[in-house]
């Protein structure tokens, strides 16, 4: 009897403590960030910080040194550093003494699921040389930094999925008790 109280106990709580675990987590932002690295004979490096907002959206937050004072434009566009293609996929703020913030309407998974590169242009008046470039190039999330788990865990695993793992755990040990104390009655 003492035995079939404990194991119920112990799935309830076991499910219990995986739950709050998971839904404190599930709440927090992924976020990577990337190396921008000088083009064209610049000195302007820096990183930039992609934050996923939830509800397919993304914080951008750039921070270059070297910069002028002025404005120069800052797009996400599609391709790598190498091979970039001209169009601006997701224009940003434009920067501001080196410094930019802009949400855009993408996901940060979708971001890191194909090739993006961040890029700086010199000014508005020569948008067309480049001074700063950074890839966001379908990154393992374990080589960037990141802050909570509202993502992926570092197994490649959902808080959903881990959700639904204690779940299913829970119902198998409270059945497993639940089944021998019929038996035993």
């Amino acid at each position: 009897m003492k035995l079939r109280r404990l194991t119920l106990v112990f799935g309830l709580a076991l499910g219990l403590l995986t739950f709050v675990a998971l839904s404190g987590s599930a709440g927090a932002a992924d976020t990577v960030t990337i190396q921008l690295k000088a083009q064209n004979g610049s000195t302007q490096t820096g990183t930039a910080t992609l934050t996923d907002m939830g509800n397919n959206t993304t914080k951008v937050v750039v921070d270059l040194t070297n910069s002028p004072a002025g404005p120069q434009p800052l797009h996400i566009h599609d391709g790598t550093c190498a091979n970039l293609n001209p169009t601006p996929k997701y224009p940003l703020t434009s920067l501001a003494n080196g410094k930019s913030e802009t949400t855009v309407n993408v996901s940060l998974s979708a971001l890191l699921a194909a090739p993006y590169a961040i890029n700086a242009h010199k000014s508005t008046t020569e948008a067309a040389v480049y001074v700063s470039c950074g890839e966001i190039v379908a990154q393992a999330p374990t080589a960037a930094p990141r802050t909570g788990g509202g993502g992926m865990a570092s197994n490649g695993r959902s808080p959903l999925a881990w959700a639904a793992i204690a779940a299913l755990l829970t119902i198998t040990v409270v059945g497993a008790t639940y089944a021998l104390r019929r038996r035993e009655a």
